[in-house]
């Protein structure tokens, strides 16, 4: 006996797809008062990131770790973007320029190791690399920090193909020289200061380890 019933089997009717619509539409609406369905409107005034289609939907961008691909919105966030009208265009006025020191990537929620396993993998697939190697540390005694600048590369189109090209200034890793202790070690009182109070914290420790015995 054959099954009469063939409802499930028939696409529905352009009437019955508008009314469909239509309900989705209000009840979207009333989820969201003063807002069109049709064109969301945003304020002109409001900070926006441009992002597009094909750096979404590339090989670089999808393969990012969570922190990397953290760190990069925040990349993306300092550029000052201006449209060329004419063209239809958008350039990033102020790439090769763009600061991120470790304090502010602190401030974000990124350990030192982590900001820096970013700037690795965002300069290993091509995303941005760096235009200036900077010295400062985070509190210099004398005027500002001199900060390592970054560009936002292109390369990530050739990544994982013979044609992509390494990073021009990739960061160099062991470089300490200019920063942290190595700053203080270079100052004579500074220096004394530090190893008398080494000295000292071994002298306590050896006399903790005698009376133990």
């Amino acid at each position: 006996m054959l099954d009469t019933d063939t409802k499930s089997n028939v696409s529905p009717t352009i009437e019955e797809k508008i009314r469909a619509k239509s309900k989705l539409i209000k009840k979207w609406e009333a989820a969201n008062p003063g807002q069109s369905w049709v064109n969301a409107t945003y304020r002109s005034d409001e900070e926006k990131i441009y992002i597009t289609k094909e750096l979404l939907s590339s090989k670089a961008y999808r393969s990012l770790s969570r922190v990397s691909f953290l760190v990069y919105q925040d990349f993306l966030g300092k550029r000052d973007m201006f449209q060329d009208r004419r063209k239809k265009t958008w350039h990033v006025g102020n790439n090769g320029e763009l600061v991120y020191p470790y304090h502010e990537a602190e401030e974000n929620g990124f350990s030192s190791k982590q900001f820096r396993n970013a700037i690795d993998e965002l300069q290993v697939k091509g995303l941005i690399d760096i235009t200036h190697r900077g010295h400062g540390g985070r509190k210099p005694k004398e005027g500002e920090g001199d900060f390592t600048t970054y560009w936002i590369d292109d390369r990530w189109t050739e990544y994982g193909t013979d044609d992509f090209r390494p990073p021009r200034k990739p960061r160099r890793k062991e470089e300490r020289q200019s920063r942290g202790w190595a700053i203080l070690m270079k100052d004579p009182k500074e220096r004394e200061r530090i190893i008398a109070k080494r000295e000292k914290t071994v002298s306590n420790n050896a006399k903790k380890t005698k009376l133990r015995c």
